[in-house]
């Protein structure tokens, strides 16, 4: 029973580190939302742009089916989903997602919607990130590999958030 307690939690450890080592690095660019979390602490709340992964018109699925949203990159080097499989599709990357819900018409939530911070850096980048969320100068670089994803950083202004909020 220890071994499989204390094989959870290295599983999923093993899985981001493998994504963030070996995974494509993807761009997506993201849009305005003080957010914290009880347990994990402070973060910066994230919005994407027009770029939800989106059900095929007519596809009825139950709230936990797994699904694989197809990744490409735009010619602004943005990433962009197509529409969503019920398999994941051969060759490309794609992110697997599972139905919830709270997925709309308007596209599935994407599971990387907050970017952790320490506590005392996680206001200052908050009002930072909204100004150039704002200007549209504000991205996430998301690592994903077989569906899997990782959070590398996020950028405003073309640097990370750390430095921006470090100054000049």
């Amino acid at each position: 029973m220890c071994l499989f307690q204390l094989a959870a939690p290295a599983s999923i450890a093993w899985r981001q580190e493998r994504t963030l080592a070996r995974g494509a690095a993807f761009r997506f660019q993201t849009a305005p939302v003080d957010p914290y979390d009880a347990f994990r602490g402070r973060y910066v709340a994230l919005s994407f742009r027009d770029n939800l992964p989106i059900l095929p018109k007519g596809t009825t699925l139950a709230p936990g089916a797994k699904v694989y949203a197809p990744i490409e990159v735009g010619a602004d080097g943005f990433a962009r989903f197509g529409e969503v499989l019920l398999t994941p599709p051969e060759g490309k990357p794609y992110l697997t997602l599972r139905l919830s819900e709270r997925f709309s018409t308007q596209g599935l939530p994407l599971p990387f919607d907050r970017f952790y911070l320490e506590e005392t850096k996680a206001p200052a980048a908050e009002v930072i990130y909204r100004k150039h969320a704002r200007d549209r100068d504000a991205w996430l670089v998301v690592r994903i590999l077989d569906g899997d994803w990782a959070i590398e950083d996020l950028f405003v202004g073309g640097k990370p958030i750390r430095e921006a909020i470090a100054g000049p």
